[in-house]
């Protein structure tokens, strides 16, 4: 299937996204994330970052699917501001948080979807998500206004996660876990790295204890956005220290118990592939496979092999458990036209399936006996590499590093006190780890 084949691409992936196709969703691929990046100042990013009006540079889809790397946009800003390195150290801390988060997945792998430490707290957690919230109604303007930003949109600025991830676990007890499958379906950067760190950092399950907001805060760095308007008694409109006796001495607000129905994998749809099913293809000794966090013709694995076929796979049974909504879905296939259309490779394929099995029938069409792909920490990257080598030889390329750290990632404040220097390139004043 060639990129060019988008609607019916969509009909075989029915049942793996969620909502309808529409129209001005955020625009994908390499080309825009360039165009973003040249064109961001961050010269107030410092002092208005926690503002949900900031000047935030929205890269973070980017980053997200490898259409950039942290390295990158680092050495760019550098190069742009050489004289005044200041102006780049608040941006660039944040940015390091992204890097400390990706080592937390690479020490953890598949343990991060479970507490990493004790929680803080003795307070129970529901593994149902309030239908209210699903329906994005919950009565309050704030949380539904972050709402209907996350639905409709895949946005949300982080203080504004932050505000509705404390309120999900800590206001209406769900536990993290189902908030950061519910951001991961619908955020564009929904990734598993920063997302379930987060939440965990929210519930004190990897931090010293957990966070949580009051209507004060909301209203400040909102611009009373919600709050000025907003006349429904608000469970936030306390002082800290009575809230904190309220969530967490045995008390918690009451949660829905209806669970969302979203789909289940159909066997039919994902059984073994046969060659015959991929279609006429030249052959090749080589292939890269393109996953959705390498998304860059700068990448390794794609620059050394211009003449190698080149295939992205979109992973049906995954996605069947937990479907993306639709702009997620657009904004990946908008970066895979832009992928493909600036590589030389003669074969450029995008299949549907189990990401092992399309890999290895399409290698056995092509003749190929090697199989590329860009490191990441995301495990079931290393699984399915894991899995073609029982067949093929795999190598997997290297990704620029941001920071050198090796030891294990438990608290940012300890990594940035050893990885600042490496980022900023001189030692920081403040050792700051808010986030």
């Amino acid at each position: 299937m060639t990129i060019t084949d988008r609607t019916a691409l969509l009909a075989r992936l029915r049942g793996c996204f969620l909502g309808d196709p529409k129209a001005g969703t955020l625009p994908g691929g390499r080309s825009e994330a360039l165009r973003r990046l040249h064109a961001y100042d961050p010269a107030a990013y410092g002092r208005t970052r926690n503002h949900l009006t900031g000047t935030v540079s929205h890269l973070s889809p980017y980053l997200r699917h490898g259409m950039l790397s942290a390295a990158e946009v680092r050495e760019h800003l550098k190069a742009r501001f050489p004289n005044d390195p200041a102006l780049l150290e608040e941006f660039l801390r944040q940015l390091a948080w992204r890097d400390f988060f990706e080592k937390v997945l690479a020490w953890h792998g598949r343990g991060l979807d479970d507490d990493i430490e004790e929680p803080k707290h003795a307070v129970g957690r529901s593994a149902c998500i309030p239908l209210d919230v699903v329906k994005g109604d919950t009565g309050l303007p704030c949380v539904d206004g972050m709402l209907h930003e996350l639905f409709a949109d895949g946005y949300l600025h982080n203080h504004a996660r932050l505000w509705f991830a404390a309120y999900l676990c800590h206001f209406r007890g769900v536990r993290w876990q189902e908030g950061a499958r519910l951001f991961r379906q619908h955020l564009y950067d929904g990734d598993v790295a920063s997302n379930s760190s987060s939440w965990q950092w929210v519930e004190g399950t990897f931090a010293s204890k957990p966070y949580f907001m009051n209507k004060q805060n909301v209203a400040t760095f909102s611009g009373g956005k919600w709050c000025d308007t907003c006349r429904v008694k608000c469970p936030f409109d306390a002082d800290y220290p009575t809230l904190q006796h309220r969530l967490f001495a045995g008390s918690t607000a009451p949660f829905g118990s209806r669970n969302v129905d979203v789909g289940t994998r159909d066997e039919a749809d994902t059984a073994p592939v046969s060659p015959d099913e991929i279609g006429p293809v030249p052959p090749a000794t080589e292939l890269v496979w393109v996953h959705d966090a390498a998304m860059s013709w700068d990448d390794s694995a794609l620059k050394s092999n211009p003449a190698a076929a080149v295939a992205f796979v979109f992973d049906e049974p995954a996605l069947r458990a937990e479907p993306w909504a639709y702009h997620r879905l657009a904004f990946v296939l908008d970066g895979l036209d832009d992928l493909y259309a600036h590589l030389p490779n003669p074969t450029k394929l995008i299949l549907v399936g189990d990401p092992a099995e399309r890999l290895a029938a399409l290698a056995g069409k092509l003749g190929a006996t090697t199989v590329h792909v860009s490191e990441h920490p995301n495990p079931w990257v290393a699984e399915t590499a894991g899995k073609l080598r029982l067949n093929f030889q795999v190598v997997v390329h290297p990704r620029p590093m941001f920071a050198e750290y090796p030891s294990e990632p438990k608290r940012f404040s300890r990594y940035w006190e050893q990885v600042a220097t490496q980022v900023l390139g001189y030692r920081p004043k403040s050792n700051r780890n808010h986030k």
